[in-house]
């Protein structure tokens, strides 16, 4: 039996409740991965990580291979010990940091593309660097995550000419890469790309299914297209994906879309948004957002969300927090962070609990209720 292994428990819907065994533990899924860019999730602790209930971390390829270096984790032991997270750990292939440096234009800037890989240049030092399928399966295995990803090509979403040639090259990529890759410990995604157009999305699930990869992510959203045409998209492409297999949506992490993904079909989440928005002084509830810059909460004595049970919402008012942001002492970005992931890993664990018990359908409307808004139904 396969070390990686995933499990549906239920389903309503499109909706999924399940378990994917990897060599660090089971991540119950729907879940939502906190994410470690460079082997840390900014201002917490994996100790906090772990209280608030995480069960899967993501780094990040592109900057751990720049700093320290692949090679470096691998001689101190792989990424688990390095940053002392004993649960599964997802890295990335470090693509869309890479294609991302084209600064909005295709082949320019700091980096250029052709069929065999992309040459880009560090944005620490200006060096330049070559990333080819073999080599980020070398960086990837070094890393010794639990799950890896394959080297893709995002595209711009809404340019079909260029989906087209990016499609091809993301597919002959993800053969190289599962030829290049031999960890028997780490689970290899392959992703699906197509920007929002349902032939090339098909075409995608359709060749990424036929190499059989242990699990598939959907990439190439939540990048600059309209909700709708991201819910769309999901809607069409999530439920081609095989059944046994997990669900991955790269790079989505509002506490209303995780809601909206998971009524389409995925298993699995990740976003800086809840510890950046942090950092900038916001919380994330379940109804919206609270900007603690605002003078009104200078005197407020309640907790960020009455109905949180997190550590900051338990012991902390809005106006000390708000005297954090404002002071700009670190301890604000803390407690902030802890608070906002909490609330997106409530989100998905009550969100797996209502799909055990056949309820999920009345948990989203309630959820939407609570915003005073109905359920957006693009795709559904």
């Amino acid at each position: 039996m396969s070390l990686f292994r995933y499990e549906l428990l239920a389903q309503e819907g499109e909706a999924r409740a399940g378990r994917f065994h990897t060599a660090h533990g089971v991540i119950p899924t729907p879940i939502f991965a906190p994410v470690g860019t460079r082997a840390t999730v900014k201002a917490v602790t994996p100790r906090q990580l772990e209280e608030i209930g995480a069960a899967l971390v993501l780094a990040n390829t592109y900057h751990l291979y720049l700093r320290p270096g692949d090679e470096r984790i691998a001689r101190l032991g792989g990424l688990h010990r390095f940053m002392g997270w004993s649960g599964p750990i997802l890295t990335d292939s470090g693509g869309f940091q890479v294609f991302s440096l084209a600064g909005g234009k295709r082949g320019e800037s700091l980096r250029s593309i052709d069929d065999d890989g992309v040459t880009f240049r560090s944005h620490i030092d200006g060096s330049v660097h070559r990333f080819t399928p073999e080599r980020v399966m070398e960086i990837e295995m070094n890393l010794g995550a639990d799950i890896a990803m394959v080297l893709d090509e995002c595209a711009p979403p809404d340019d079909y000419a260029y989906n087209v040639e990016a499609l091809a090259r993301t597919h002959r990529w993800a053969e190289r890469c599962k030829a290049a890759h031999h960890r028997e410990d780490q689970a290899l995604f392959g992703i699906v790309q197509g920007g929002i157009f349902p032939d090339l999305r098909a075409q995608s699930v359709e060749f990424l299914t036929a190499l059989d990869f242990p699990g598939y992510a959907i990439g190439g959203l939540s990048v600059g297209e309209t909700k709708e045409a991201m819910l769309r998209t999901l809607a069409f492409t999530a439920p081609k994906l095989p059944r046994h297999k997990p669900r991955y949506l790269m790079g989505v992490g509002t506490p209303e879309d995780l809601i909206e993904g998971i009524a389409r079909g995925v298993d699995i989440f990740d976003c800086v948004l809840p510890t950046r928005v942090a950092r900038n002084g916001q919380a994330l509830l379940r109804t919206g957002k609270l900007n603690l810059r605002n003078a009104r909460f200078a005197e407020d004595p309640a907790p960020l969300d009455e109905r949180c049970d997190c550590y900051t919402c338990r012991h902390f008012s809005r106006a000390y927090l708000r005297h954090l942001v404002v002071a700009k002492e670190i301890l604000g970005a803390t407690l902030l962070s802890i608070h906002n992931l909490h609330t997106l890993l409530t989100v998905v664990r009550e969100s797996r609990e209502a799909i055990l018990q056949g309820r999920f359908a009345d948990y989203r409307a309630a959820f939407w209720a609570a915003r005073g808004q109905a359920p957006p139904m693009a795709g559904l």
